[in-house]
């Protein structure tokens, strides 16, 4: 899929400014991706157009703020290459990572009801985003609403998965959470049936289960002694490859 080639960042008020050019730049403009995400046909894009042309490219390096709990919900984001973990700290100051979202997803859909965002968004690894204000979202729902009602879809999944955390990551013993972190993981990054997985930190890993990192690391480093997982190597992320089967038996537990 064409693509902006994106230069890279350290601050994060420094952003590409809106692609509005013609004839051969039009095909890397950001709403291109953005409205392929909503699954237009071919015959269909072009009335789209003028809602994305507003959209801006932003990229983010690891571990960088894309926003702040409670900021204004002025906008909408969609993912064009990394992945985002949303955030929530609680009255202790401990992080709990409560959502992760890869490429092609939506996220702080909080916007779309007029709210703020409910957590911080934080890029894990380099991360790419499209920017879509509510100004085109509202024109969004009012002249194309078959399209609005596909990002309201989305969220509902969310909420499907934040279920999907309360059960999988919340009960049971801890190797069994981590065998399931595991597994999500890499269905997120690599589709089902992967047989690799692209760890995130033991810090980050005892974020989303709740648990001390100590617990976590304990868990991973059984799992590499027998085997379950085993190093394949990786320029940013710990990646490894994953004996599927025996995974899943711990998972099950």
């Amino acid at each position: 899929m064409p693509w902006v080639e994106l230069p890279p960042v350290a601050r994060r008020e420094q952003v590409l400014k809106p692609i509005t050019g013609t004839g051969q730049d039009r095909s890397i403009a950001p709403y291109h991706f953005a409205r392929a995400a909503l699954k237009e046909r071919t015959e269909e894009v072009s009335e789209v157009d003028e809602l994305f042309r507003t959209s801006k490219v932003k990229h983010f390096p690891s571990k960088e703020v894309i926003y702040c709990e409670n900021d204004c919900g002025n906008g909408v984001y969609l993912i064009h290459s990394g992945m985002v973990k949303l955030v929530s700290y609680l009255s202790n100051g401990r992080a709990r990572i409560v959502r992760l979202h890869s490429d092609t997803h939506w996220f702080g859909l909080e916007g779309l009801v007029d709210q703020a965002y409910e957590h911080t968004a934080i890029a894990v690894g380099s991360t790419s985003v499209v920017f879509v204000p509510m100004s085109s979202i509202h024109l969004l729902e009012r002249e194309h609403p078959q399209r609005y009602c596909r990002l309201l879809k989305q969220g509902y999944r969310q909420l499907a998965q934040a279920d999907k955390w309360i059960a999988d990551f919340s009960t049971g013993r801890i190797q069994s959470r981590v065998a399931r972190l595991i597994s999500f993981l890499s269905e997120l990054e690599y589709g089902d049936a992967s047989d690799k997985v692209d760890l995130l930190t033991v810090h980050e890993m005892a974020d989303m289960l709740g648990a001390t990192p100590e617990s976590v690391s304990r868990v991973l480093a059984s799992f590499k002694r027998n085997d379950i997982l085993y190093t394949q190597g990786g320029a940013v992320r710990e990646s490894y490859g994953i004996d599927a089967q025996r995974l899943h038996f711990f998972a099950q537990q």
